[in-house]
């Protein structure tokens, strides 16, 4: 049996977590979650006029990448990656889980998110598939790689400058 790593470690971790996140950093992202009941979609399952929930302000850590600059018969344009990193808590607490498709708005720029990866674990021990038990270990957080898109995404409605009238919220929020 391991000696640390334990409910009580994890906890401690946690705290120190949120405590940085909420006090100290204090970057925030707005996401809005993919409404797949009212999204219109074709026989393949595509859809052109996809429908967004009201967002959620979430705490997280940024990395954000360079531009990547090209030119084409269209004119300039450029590409831009990010990797939001969320707490599993606040994730949990806010009864939100992000998917891929769904839509990031930060520092003036919508990032569409590629990828949600879940693979970061306090000592290493992922406690739900752990053969030793669920006593150890912790599910840091959720990894989310995005790609910024290059106009605002049809379906977000600006709540800051009026609404369309119509009430979408993601599970109650």
């Amino acid at each position: 049996m391991a000696l640390f790593g334990g409910h009580r470690d994890a906890k401690f971790l946690a705290s120190i977590n949120a405590e940085l996140l909420n006090a100290v950093i204090d970057t925030e992202i707005e996401i809005y979650k993919l409404n797949i009941e009212q999204s219109e979609s074709n026989l393949y399952g595509e859809s052109e006029n996809k429908t967004f929930y009201d967002s959620i302000l979430l705490p997280c850590l940024i990395t954000k990448e360079g531009k990547s600059a090209s030119q084409d018969d269209y004119g300039h344009t450029y590409t831009r990656t990010a990797q939001f990193a969320i707490s599993r808590d606040i994730l949990v607490r806010a009864d939100i889980y992000p998917e891929v498709g769904d839509v990031i708005f930060w520092d003036n720029e919508y990032y569409e998110l590629d990828n949600v990866d879940a693979n970061q674990y306090f000592a290493g021990k992922n406690p739900e598939t752990w053969p030793n038990g669920s006593s150890h270990g912790y599910s840091v957080s959720i990894v989310v790689d995005a790609h910024a898109t290059r106009q605002v995404p049809i379906g977000i409605r600006n709540l800051r400058f009026g609404s369309d009238g119509k009430k979408y919220a993601h599970k109650g929020h």
